[in-house]
């Protein structure tokens, strides 16, 4: 990797906190006394503080400001210019934030063009995801070439509040690891067959009995579980998949809160009485 490129502070301009966004970049708009004025660029709002309070914020760095895909190449790091950068990409509909090899991905709350044929293809293809764009494929490349390269396990968390995207993220990477396995005809190679389909047909199963309508998510899992997939050596052929659930919400079967609901498959049981 290279150097990182020189700091540029820009003189008068401060990270403040806020209530609503957490933190702004302000410009320093004038001193009045012992109170000073600052604008909130982007949108029309000044925010006034004690003049000798200006010393304890971050100045903000031009960098900072442009949306990098990778916060580790930011000169300062701090939680201001981490977020700062994660809202900037999001504002440009990039969803995904590189930190070196951990992805912070925001839940677009509709459907993106980045889950093509062609896109898939790019990042199955490539010699090291951190030469593409930050993307969930980019994930699971990593951890498909780890297996090639080496003889040790790969792990993938993901981790977030409800609403995240986590379940979508999860199906995203078991799509994509599939579609790799089945690339490399890795499947026909062992007499292992068909593995990876029935394995994405758990996802239908699994939400049915464990996710439920919460007042945040129409989608909830109400529950933790953990994917152990088997492949073959050295062709990486997919031989299995061991499901574990844990942390269930089984008080939902019994009680919801107002305006959420119990388990999907209660719902889709009561749907199809008739049929």
């Amino acid at each position: 990797s290279g150097s990182r490129p020189m700091a540029r502070s820009l003189e008068g301009y401060f990270w403040v906190p806020d209530a609503e966004e957490v933190w702004l970049p302000c410009r320093l708009h004038g001193q009045d006394g012992h109170t000073a004025t600052l604008r909130a660029e982007g949108i029309e709002r000044s925010i006034t503080c004690a003049a000798e309070g200006l010393a304890s914020l971050a100045q903000v760095e031009e960098q900072q400001l442009q949306g990098v895909e990778d916060v580790c190449s930011l000169h300062t790091v701090h939680e201001a210019a981490l977020l700062h950068t994660v809202r900037t990409r999001y504002s440009r509909q990039q969803i995904y934030t590189r930190v070196s090899r951990i992805l912070i991905a925001l839940n677009p709350f509709q459907p993106l063009p980045i889950y093509t044929a062609d896109i898939y293809g790019c990042y199955a293809s490539c010699a090291d995801s951190l030469d593409l764009m930050p993307h969930i494929f980019g994930t699971g490349h990593d951890a498909m070439r780890g297996l090639r390269e080496g003889s040790h396990d790969q792990a993938i968390v993901i981790s977030g509040e409800s609403g995240a995207g986590k379940t979508e993220s999860a199906k995203l990477l078991l799509s994509f690891i599939a579609e790799v396995v089945k690339s490399e005809g890795a499947a026909s190679s062992t007499g292992v067959s068909g593995v990876e389909e029935r394995v994405m047909r758990t996802n239908p199963v699994l939400e049915a009995f464990g996710n439920a309508m919460t007042a945040r998510n129409n989608n909830s899992s109400r529950f933790g579980k953990w994917l152990d997939l088997h492949f073959s050596a050295p062709a990486l052929g997919m031989l299995g998949c061991r499901i574990t659930s844990y942390l269930l919400e089984v008080t939902r079967v019994c009680g919801q809160a107002p305006g959420e609901r119990g388990f999907h498959v209660f719902c889709q049981l009561i749907h199809a009485r008739d049929q």
